[in-house]
């Protein structure tokens, strides 16, 4: 729409104006609808089969657009201003007049009080939140919609993207104008399927949109969709939402052409550099007649100045087949480098030629007769990145913008780039002090991208950037960030040393303080590498090990052994063919991310449990899944839980929550939620895939009923997964026989009840009678629940040991 700002493509949207008459409806918002003979009951349950399909576009333009400017808005808007004329007598919507309306609206209402601007802000809130509900319906046609009561859609799908980026719009200036210090809970308008499906046709890889997919908002998807094709043309046909198949065919000159020769560091150098505890840095000089060069390995000392290069392996620059690049390459980084330090290089009296630089590609050997260098390498990444005075970032989408190129579309080939979704260059980004992006004609700061300047009222794309980038990488551009989980270990712990690295000896409340801080890391890593891939599996335990900061020794071991096994394994294929050495490979495979857990033992979240599968299928560790990565991008199952859990109100005492465990001896893991056995159950209805568990069936399903305070509502509804490696429901469904030997772990909760969509684990207990304070041992999870309550003993406190 023409109130947003473009990447300098703008979408061809066309929307024409449907209503023979203007909008002059000065009523209430929802009573519109009656005036126009349309049930207000009906549009709340998409129920637009009840009229005429070719009156339904007309009202709901009406009401969703144009509605929705006069209800919010507190003057009376010119609906000429909406719309644009071709010369034929056609008349289309157009937003381009928004912004100047909403710098009316911000002057109108400076003279009211801050309570006359809540009242405001309230009552358009609501407005828009019923908006949303219907706009996020029909934009989201036919999967949010039956095709047997909705055929065809209500609306065309332009006209949908229309409403959802006015309601995205009037929500944003709403907040800005009357209530900037709400909090920014922003409303999903809509999915924008057909922004993202442009993009797709115009070349992008669907793995890269499917990113901002998860992501964005639906003004920022517009923004993506306007800032053309991709630049390096690769082939994406075989690509999916969840992988990125193109891979280059191997190390890569600067131009097609070029056969410049090949380099390698001097690796006995970097041994004796490695041997005096410093790191090996690299220089390269070419010769004065521009062919071929030295590549130099020399020592960095505490203090000394290097950039550290990032990169995607797959983008061109990474060798598998050993640590060596073209000249071409080398002279075109290094140049790159010393751009950084132009001003100090160019003073008359420096003898400082060029700053040298760290790069994986050339200084982490491929060598396995190297592997202890490899490792101690490895296991330093994160110091070589945080101690490095800048990182580089070479991207090669990236790389063809300019200094001269327009911020926000630069921000948005970052934000579309494989250098943001691949798992290594998160830790690279994470633990820069500065970022810096290599472009077509110079170097760029993130930092200087972001600088926001002024940013029109209802136009959120700039602060949603700002906002991303700071939450990533802030401590590239100068803020405090703790990534690490703070190693702590228990003397008297009998375990072995790897299970026992982030136990906890410190006085109660220090303890419970370590507790959240380590709890709190973990839940900002998942979180962070949700939208990450990795060529190789087993990287991804090695990488979540070094962002949190543990020692991750006995995972690089685990990697090892995979990768001699692998090597063997290509040497006599023949001799790896039982079933019982597959078996034996699947066993080392899973190993890196079975020694993570080990490590983190103490510290894991209790949220864990929550996460979809696939899961592990180790004794033991069967709670966990098999990967965080590229995972579920709703993960608000993971929030931080709270230190101390309520007991039964009126009771105003607590419990304290003990720290997420592996049992001895590998039966599972203790978690502790709140909890309660389930009292009788008379009614149990089977509802498609939702279950209903009635405690009090005499009153009807669809009988309102007054919660009191500190008792949950009397109804749950449980979604049963239905996953594969779970009993069928009618198996493990509570009735009136078994009920009393099940229970329900609370997973999210608040102190009242009321007012919360509370989420639960249907549990079958083990041990003996629960009482209040005392532990229960139970098993699941086999269900899924949410919108819980039944009438039950609460205040237990439940442990949960899930194998």
């Amino acid at each position: 729409m023409d109130h947003l700002p473009h990447g300098g493509h703008p979408v061809p949207l066309e929307i024409p104006y449907l209503s023979k008459e203007p909008y002059n409806h000065e009523g209430e918002w929802l009573e519109y609808p009656s005036t126009q003979g349309f049930n207000l009951d009906h549009l709340r349950d998409h129920a637009f089969y009840h009229y005429p399909p070719d009156t339904v576009a007309v009202f709901l333009q009406s009401w969703l657009y144009f509605g929705l400017i006069f209800s919010v808005l507190p003057f009376k808007p010119d609906v000429d201003d909406f719309l644009n004329d071709d010369g034929t007598g056609r008349k289309f919507i157009t937003s381009s007049k928004l912004p100047v309306y909403f710098e009316k609206w911000k002057r109108d209402v400076e003279m009211l009080s801050k309570e006359e601007k809540l009242s405001l802000w309230r009552k358009n809130h609501l407005v828009l939140e019923d908006a949303y509900r219907t706009v996020c319906y029909i934009s989201g046609w036919p999967d949010t919609m039956p095709l047997t009561m909705n055929p065809i859609p209500p609306v065309s799908r332009e006209m949908a993207l229309s409403f959802a980026l006015l309601g995205r719009a009037l929500e944003l200036a709403n907040r800005e104008i009357l209530n900037p210090e709400a909090r920014e809970d922003h409303l999903g308008w809509s999915s924008g399927s057909l922004l993202l499906e442009h993009m797709e046709s115009q070349g992008w890889c669907p793995f890269l949109v499917a990113g901002i997919d998860h992501t964005f908002q639906i003004d920022g998807k517009y923004y993506a969709s306007t800032i053309g094709p991709p630049r390096v043309q690769r082939n994406h046909r075989r690509c999916t939402d969840e992988m990125c198949t193109y891979r280059s065919s191997g190390i890569q000159h600067v131009t097609p052409t070029c056969q410049c020769l090949m380099f390698s560091p001097d690796i006995d150098k970097m041994g004796e550099i490695l041997a005096e505890d410093k790191l090996p840095l690299l220089r390269f000089a070419t010769n004065p007649d521009g062919k071929g060069g030295e590549l130099k390995v020399v020592p960095g000392e505490s203090g000394t100045r290097y950039v550290a290069m990032s990169h995607v392996w797959s983008d061109g620059l990474g060798n598998f087949a050993g640590n060596s690049m073209p000249a071409c390459q080398l002279d075109r980084i290094q140049k790159a480098v010393d751009s950084l330090y132009h001003d100090e290089l160019t003073i008359g009296d420096s003898q400082i030629t060029s700053v040298p630089f760290w790069m994986d590609t050339l200084l982490i050997p491929n060598d396995h007769k190297l592997e202890k260098i490899k490792d101690a390498t490895i296991v330093n990444m994160t110091q070589i990145y945080k101690n490095a005075k800048d990182v580089l970032v070479i991207d090669s989408e990236v790389a063809t913008c300019s200094l001269f190129s327009d911020p926000l579309s630069v921000l948005h080939r970052i934000l579309l780039s494989n250098w943001l979704r691949r798992l290594w260059t998160l830790q690279e980004g994470v633990f820069a002090s500065s970022i810096h992006f290599l472009l077509s004609d110079g170097t760029t700061s993130l930092g200087a991208l972001l600088y926001e300047g002024e940013s029109r009222i209802g136009v959120g794309i700039k602060a949603w950037t700002k906002s991303y980038f700071t939450y990533r990488f802030g401590r590239g551009l100068g803020q405090t960030s703790k990534s690490a989980l703070i190693e702590a270990k228990d003397p008297d712990d009998s375990r072995d040393e790897d299970m026992s690295a982030t136990q906890i000896s410190l006085s109660p409340e220090k303890q419970a303080w370590r507790l959240w801080d380590n709890e709190g890391a973990i839940i900002h890593v998942v979180r962070a590498v949700a939208d990450r891939v990795s060529t190789f599996q087993s990287d991804e335990a090695l990488c979540l090990a070094l962002l949190l900061g543990i020692d991750a020794r006995s995972i690089i071991a685990a990697k090892n052994k995979l990768k001699a096994r692998e090597d063997l394994e290509k040497a006599q294929p023949d001799k790896f063919e039982s079933p019982e050495a597959q078996q034996e490979r699947l066993k080392l495979e899973k190993e890196p991310m079975l020694a993570f857990l080990r490590l983190v033992d103490g510290s894991i979240p209790p949220g864990v449990l929550l996460l979809p599968g696939p899961w592990q299928d180790d004794y033991g560790f069967r709670w966990a899944p098999k990967s965080f990565l590229n995972g579920p991008h709703n993960s608000s199952t993971l929030n931080i839980y709270p230190l101390s859990i309520p007991q039964e109100v009126p009771s105003k005492g607590s419990l304290d929550r003990l720290p997420s465990s592996l049992c001895r001896g590998g039966g599972g893991l203790k978690v502790m939620f709140p909890g309660f056995r389930l009292g009788e159950v008379k009614e149990n209805r089977y509802l498609e895939k939702l279950f209903v568990i009635d405690t009090l069936p005499s009153l009807g399903l669809d009988a309102k009923e007054e919660v009191a305070e500190g008792n949950p509502p009397r109804v749950w509804q449980v979604l049963y997964r239905d996953d594969p490696d779970d009993p069928p429901w009618v198996e493990v469904r509570p009735n009136w026989q078994n009920s009393s030997s099940m229970g329900i772990i609370i997973c999210s909760y608040t102190r009242h009840w009321q007012n919360n969509a509370l989420t639960g684990l249907l549990v079958r207990l083990k041990g003996s009678a629960v009482e209040e304070g005392e532990k229960s041992m139970c098993e699941g999870p086999f269900v899924h629940a949410s919108d819980l309550g039944i009438g039950a003993k609460r205040g237990a406190r439940f442990a949960n040991e899930k194998a």
